[in-house]
């Protein structure tokens, strides 16, 4: 006794579409879909300049340029460790 059931043509086609659309998705997501702009953000500007005009301590910032360059970190703007002697805020658990 045999329990196979054959598969219809229309149901093979239609599975190994939805198959080809899935794979083609993830590889844009890897290949294209994440890259970041290639065109300089506000943000980033304005930290250049004032990596420019400190050359890099953070000791020479104002609270208000501190939390930009803290905000241009968290984003990934800038790496971490553009800036010397910054500590950067701990962010407060919820209660």
């Amino acid at each position: 006794m045999s329990l196979k059931k054959e598969v219809s043509p229309a149901t093979a086609i239609a599975v190994i579409v939805v198959v080809v659309l899935i794979a083609g998705f993830f590889l844009y997501r890897a290949f294209v879909g994440n890259r970041p702009s290639t065109t300089p953000s506000q943000m980033g500007l304005k930290v250049n300049e004032l990596v420019n005009r400190t050359g890099g301590d953070a000791r020479l910032l104002t609270p208000e340029e501190r939390q930009l360059v803290a905000e241009a970190i968290q984003r990934r703007v800038i790496p971490p460790g553009i800036f010397r002697n910054l500590e950067m805020p701990q962010p407060h658990p919820n209660p």
